[in-house]
């Protein structure tokens, strides 16, 4: 697979496994069509900001979460409606769901259930939805294990080709800068892939 010119290598580094965590979550696990509304949870994360953007590709309604601090990039990216996760209550906020994509997991995945319609989806990429939640909600249950697919790569390819899905990068770090890395990553509050460079 070649890298898009337009993207750098610290960038084209960190698209793989985002994209294809988030498309194999929202399409091979959700089921996720046209028209369709998706709830994604920690939309402005590297795996949450891949799906914003491969769902609104698709033409679904997308409704993503996070802090208000990055509701006007979350927006950019394709996100109709957007949820401040520390001033408003989700299950209050929202609705009518036919796909939940969680990125965040706990308290945030359990709220999430109560968005769903009957009969829909809620794919976690963080820990395993509860089958007693889902048999309450009649709902449906996955976990995401990515699996490297070379013709969704190769159609993710072709998207940021096109400029219409978009990397981002939280923090480019020096391989010794690996435990700032991992605390970073574990805060869950970067935004956009960490890169650890040689």
């Amino acid at each position: 697979m070649h890298k898009p010119k337009q993207i750098d290598f610290d960038t084209a580094a960190s698209v793989p496994v985002a994209a294809l965590t988030a498309w194999q979550g929202i399409f091979d696990h959700g089921n996720l069509s046209s028209g369709q509304r998706i709830l994604i949870t920690g939309a402005s994360g590297a795996v949450g900001s891949m799906a914003v953007q491969l769902a609104k590709n698709k033409g679904a309604h997308v409704i993503g979460t996070g802090s208000g601090r990055n509701e006007e990039f979350v927006r950019k990216l394709g996100a109709d409606e957007f949820i401040d996760y520390k001033k408003s209550k989700l299950e209050e906020e929202v609705s009518g769901v036919d796909v939940v994509f969680d990125t965040v997991g706990g308290d945030m995945q359990d709220r999430a259930f109560q968005t769903l319609k009957r009969g829909c989806v809620l794919v976690s990429t963080v820990n395993p939805p509860s089958p007693e939640k889902a048999k309450e909600f009649g709902v449906t249950v996955a976990m995401v294990v990515m699996m490297p697919k070379p013709d969704q790569l190769a159609e993710i390819n072709r998207l940021l080709e096109s400029g219409r899905l978009e990397a981002r990068v939280a923090k480019v770090l020096p391989l010794e800068g690996v435990k700032q890395a991992h605390q970073l990553s574990a805060s869950g509050h970067a935004d956009g892939k960490i890169i650890l460079r040689p």
